[in-house]
């Protein structure tokens, strides 16, 4: 498999970065990666909060105990246009798994391509002729 498509796969499966990590791209890789758990960790202390704030109104009886009072609240707070800062960590975390993908992706077919001229230049070396000359 080639250098690009493994590293692609990479960023895109396993984590934003991971490409550049595989391909010896350790900053830029670290990058990636520090950007995605930032955004992941900020999404998720404001989810862990909201769930805090609706199981404290649950507790005082401001929220039904039923399934369908929970969803209600739930899907309010989900809905709040107030959150637009989580909408944009949402897009931020998207853009750089999406900007990752594409960066391990060129960054492998470099050295694909410097492979390629590589391995085409040894070849060429051991399949020249020799010149030999008789004393």
């Amino acid at each position: 498999m080639k250098k690009s498509i493994y590293a692609a796969l990479l960023s895109g499966i396993i984590c934003p970065g991971s490409g550049q990590l595989w391909l010896g791209k350790k900053r830029l890789g670290w990058g990636f990666i520090c950007v995605s758990l930032v955004c992941v960790l900020v999404i998720m202390n404001q989810i862990i909060s909201q769930a805090q704030v609706i199981a404290e109104q649950i507790l005082a009886g401001d929220i039904g105990n039923d399934l369908a009072s929970i969803y209600a609240a739930v899907s309010d707070v989900a809905l709040n246009t107030a959150s637009s800062s989580m909408s944009t960590l949402t897009w931020v975390f998207l853009t750089n798994w999406g900007l990752s993908i594409i960066s391990a992706f060129w960054l492998g077919a470099q050295q694909d391509k410097q492979l390629k001229r590589q391995t085409h230049i040894d070849t060429e070396t051991d399949t020249a002729p020799k010149n030999k000359t008789a004393k």
